[in-house]
């Protein structure tokens, strides 16, 4: 798209000189004179273009923060707890970061992103999420997936740690999502969805997957209890805005998981004892139901069962 301009009264001597550069460069004297435009505006543009870069990623970082410290537990953090923390030796250059006024480098958002388990990606650019939630297609051999379940893996740099805390999630609607958090002892949080649906909006696939989860989740219990590995695992029920801001990844996850939206459902979906004593959800009694026929009638799953209920914790007591 291209704008006309008609300039009056311009200096002879300045007229000249367009003339004489315009036969220098072998281009008309209009043509001279918008290349004398242009390298006039260039310079502005490109030093607006930084400012907007700085603003986009100070705008981030407080956006960032402010996520951070809803979830996180203990006193807030600062610009200057983010500055000693990468190593920076003055808290005003990360503070001027966080105001726009100069950019950090990618080599010191990424160190941001590590200290404070966000996505290096987001931070930097703008891509993805602040928390990125994950795919997880849960092993049907539940020793395996409570291997996994148990497991903290590394990712995004960050430094070693372990599981300090697995939060088990149904997403309180009709189809009963399953949703996966894991919190590291650094203060780390991961968000996974999964195919499962504890619920009985399930075809013959979701049937198998959440019979095999039953029996995951009681071997999952007389793991951690009998181990005393000092993992929590708690369970949830969450309504379905919290489940959509949970999945979008722009919200920490440990500002969602509230006390009042705990929930006992997966402790006691596979006692025999217990189940018959709650309602969790409509149609709760007749899942449980539902799901005991079914792993009956599955024979390696109910051969896991047995042995999971004669004390059996890891593979290696399986046979498999």
């Amino acid at each position: 798209m291209f704008s006309k301009i008609a300039i009056r009264n311009i200096p002879s001597q300045i007229f000249r000189a367009l003339e004489t550069l315009a036969d220098l460069h072998d281009r008309s004297t209009e043509a001279e004179a918008r290349q004398a435009l242009r390298a006039w505006v260039d310079p502005l543009l490109v030093q607006d273009g930084r400012n907007t870069r700085r603003k986009e990623v100070a705008e981030r970082l407080n956006r960032m923060l402010t996520q951070v410290n809803a979830g996180r537990r203990g006193p807030k953090l600062t610009p200057s707890h983010i500055a000693e923390a990468i190593q920076e030796e003055r808290a005003e250059d990360v503070e001027d970061w966080f105001l726009g006024e100069k950019e950090p480098s990618f080599s010191q958002l990424s160190a941001i992103a590590i200290f404070l388990g966000v996505d290096s990606d987001w931070l930097k650019h703008g891509d993805k999420a602040l928390y990125p939630p994950e795919y997880e297609r849960l092993s049907e051999n539940p020793f395996e997936a409570v291997d996994w379940l148990l497991r903290w893996d590394l990712a995004n740099g960050q430094s070693d740690g372990t599981l300090k805390t697995l939060h088990l999630i149904r997403a309180a609607n009709p189809t009963g999502g399953l949703y996966i958090v894991k919190e590291s002892d650094k203060g780390y949080f991961r968000t996974f969805y999964t195919p499962i649906h504890v619920s009985e909006e399930i075809g013959a696939g979701g049937e198998a997957s959440l019979a095999a989860l039953i029996v995951t989740l009681e071997l999952l219990y007389k793991r951690y209890t009998a181990m005393g590995s000092g993992i929590m695992v708690l369970g949830y029920q969450l309504r379905p805005d919290d489940i959509e801001q949970l999945t979008k990844g722009n919200t920490h996850p440990g500002s969602l998981l509230k006390e009042e939206s705990r929930s006992m459902w997966w402790e006691d979906i596979w006692d025999r004892e217990m189940a018959p004593k709650h309602h969790y959800w409509p149609g709760w009694k007749s899942l449980y139901e539902r799901i005991e026929r079914v792993i009956s009638a599955r024979t390696h799953l109910n051969e896991l069962r047995t042995q999971i209920r004669q004390g059996a914790t890891t593979m290696a007591c399986s046979d498999n």
